[in-house]
């Protein structure tokens, strides 16, 4: 059937997206067993509206934005990293360095206007992991006197709004369809896990399309510059220097790789010191040989260790499925990419080489691979964005378990796709357009 322009049917459609959106967010935690089911609905009328309704480029802009919105004002349902956030921003600017100690040893020296915030944090004993542009924006806040936690919260949505708006902006720019851009701009997982639960992953795709543009434009040192904030923003870029290298040239390249550290240098020097160095190191070896969610190889790796050890291999396999994603993500680029590959298509399966071999998967982690998906026309990522809100399963009052089932199909589903669209290049959303 064609598509139809806006009308009665697209107001049901766009209502059956934010009714449930809105109920996660202001009526459910991320342990109510109908989280998932009701994820499910604002899902499915998701992709009625990706396949049967056109929108130009001003009224896709404005449901976004306004989709946004009505999740302003509500505390995070889904996570609760962002207290440690706004922890990290009051820290800075009480002139301590976030890398310098873990909230635990901190919080006996600190003022009683400390302690609310401190109870709600869920990474007490760990050093901080997040890179310096990210807490720039953490201060922002704090430098100007908010102290309620809720308006905290709220000044750094609006922050990640911005970011959000430059990101659908940039993604419209570089296609030029409509609908590709529908496929990231009303996602639920993206809209719910960035505005409402405050990641920001936003920023850094707002970072990478703007490299990716200045890199198109042949304006090398732009791109760059733009790279190196996103890496700033979280370390994720760092993997895609290897496809620099075959998409520059060796010498471009190189004089990019100069000018990155050099940004990367300068905007961490309020911070520099050792502290850098062993706070975040700290935080991300915790993170690559403790923290365990919604894995790929791993739980298959962890299942085999388990059976030929008797425990979790974790602080051994995590490290090795990183060197092994690397080796892969470097062979991608030297042996595959060339100055004729597509960025979007280089990323995309940079991405997702990066995820299968994670040690963790949160859901938010996959936006970059489905906003990067919007210029290829594969549909594994979109599918993924379904199910990954499984893994949300595995909450109760109890804790967490693996919900190691509904992972498997999860996973099954989404590399089966993958292997199909990508071996016989066969793109399931060609007529997205």
């Amino acid at each position: 059937m064609p598509k139809k322009p806006l009308g009665l049917k697209t107001a049901w459609l766009i209502l059956g997206l934010l009714i449930p959106m809105l109920c996660i967010q202001y009526g459910m935690i991320r342990s109510s067993v109908w989280l998932v089911p009701v994820y499910g609905i604002a899902f499915l009328s998701y992709l009625f509206i990706v396949f049967k309704v056109e929108f130009s480029f001003k009224q896709l802009m404005v449901i976004a934005v306004l989709l946004r919105l009505t999740l302003f004002f509500g505390s995070p349902s889904l996570s609760d990293d962002c207290f440690r956030f706004i922890w990290d921003g009051r820290i800075w600017t009480d002139n301590m360095s976030p890398y310098q100690a873990t909230p635990e040893a901190l919080i006996d020296g600190l003022p009683g206007q400390y302690q609310s915030l401190y109870e709600k944090l869920n990474s007490q004993a760990y050093h901080s992991t997040y890179p310096p542009f990210s807490q720039y924006v953490f201060s922002i806040p704090a430098l100007f006197g908010v102290k309620d936690i809720f308006w905290s919260m709220t000044m750094i949505r609006l922050i990640l709004l911005l970011f959000e708006i430059g990101a659908i902006y940039l993604l419209f720019h570089l296609t030029k369809h409509v609908a590709r851009v529908l496929v990231y701009a009303l996602n639920p997982l993206v809209i719910l896990e960035l505005t409402a639960n405050l990641h920001f992953e936003g920023v850094v795709i707002f970072f990478m399309l703007l490299a990716w543009w200045f890199y198109e434009q042949k304006k090398w040192i732009g791109g760059s510059i733009a790279l190196s904030l996103g890496v700033l923003t979280k370390l994720t870029p760092l993997m895609f220097l290897p496809v620099l290298f075959k998409k520059l040239g060796w010498r471009k390249s190189l004089l990019s790789y100069f000018l990155l550290g050099f940004v990367l240098l300068f905007f961490s020097m309020p911070f520099l010191s050792l502290e850098i160095v062993d706070g975040l190191g700290n935080g991300l070896d915790l993170f690559f040989r403790k923290f365990e969610f919604n894995a790929g190889f791993f739980f298959l790796v962890r299942e085999i260790g388990f059976w030929m050890k008797g425990y979790d291999v974790v602080q051994t396999a995590g490290p090795w499925l990183s060197v092994i994603a690397l080796v892969l993500i470097v062979g991608y680029s030297v042996f595959t990419v060339n100055k004729r590959t597509d960025w979007a298509m280089a990323f995309t399966i940079v991405l997702f080489i990066q995820l299968l071999f994670a040690t963790t998967v949160h859901p938010w982690y996959i936006i970059p691979l489905l906003a990067f998906s919007c210029f290829t026309k594969l549909a594994f990522p979109l599918v993924w964005s379904g199910l990954i809100f499984l893994s949300y399963l595995g909450y109760s009052d109890h804790g967490y378990q693996h919900p190691m089932g509904w992972i498997t199909f999860e996973y099954v589903v989404v590399i089966g796709l993958a292997a199909f669209e990508l071996l016989k290049n066969k793109p399931l959303l060609k007529n997205v357009e």
